[in-house]
């Protein structure tokens, strides 16, 4: 399969050798392509898809990110549901702001993740978590959460993070009745 790319004039040129690149060097729609491919060959291990799936997300720009957004809104749900199982704690922020929308299952494989043990600051990447899931689905957050913890399938820690952040939410709350002015 040969790759069109438009050129400058307007007009389209083929570029086989685009294919034969290695993953960093390929423009990001054909690693999206390449990704979306191996998730549904689900050949490559987590772990063997976790450099791709940072490599991807690892965003400079404005317009990356609109590609990027447009790109992911054209996958199917299973090879969305692939690269949020394989993006870690770290980079999970960024997937959720660019996927197309938030759904339970989604939202459960993202809340049951465990923090690396490494980690030295788990209450930060555990707030960026939370608020990325609750700045587009608020309501599921708390659905899957109180869901995950009534079933016992919640991991290590969750219940006091999800708490601490619950807190923070009404705090912001309380800031922004008491001073409307204040961001």
């Amino acid at each position: 399969m040969l790759t069109s790319v438009k050129t400058e004039a307007g007009k389209y040129k083929n570029q086989w050798y685009l294919r034969y690149l290695p993953f960093i060097a390929k423009p990001q729609y054909l690693q999206v392509e390449w990704l979306t491919a191996e998730c549904k060959k689900n050949i490559l291990s987590k772990d063997e898809l976790l450099p791709y799936v940072r490599l991807l997300f690892d965003l400079e720009s404005e317009k990356e990110r609109i590609a990027l957004k447009g790109s992911l809104a054209e996958l199917d749900e299973d090879v969305i549901y692939t690269i949020l199982d394989v993006a870690d704690l770290y980079i999970i922020a960024k997937v959720i702001e660019l996927i197309p929308e938030m759904n339970r299952l989604l939202t459960e494989v993202v809340l049951l993740k465990e923090m690396p043990p490494y980690e030295q600051k788990p209450q930060k990447i555990m707030d960026q978590v939370f608020y990325s899931i609750n700045q587009r689905a608020g309501g599921l957050l708390d659905d899957v959460a109180v869901l995950l913890l009534k079933e016992g399938r919640a991991p290590s820690g969750f219940r006091g993070n999800y708490a601490r952040f619950k807190e923070i939410l009404a705090d912001e709350e309380f800031i922004r009745i008491q001073w409307p002015s204040v961001k």
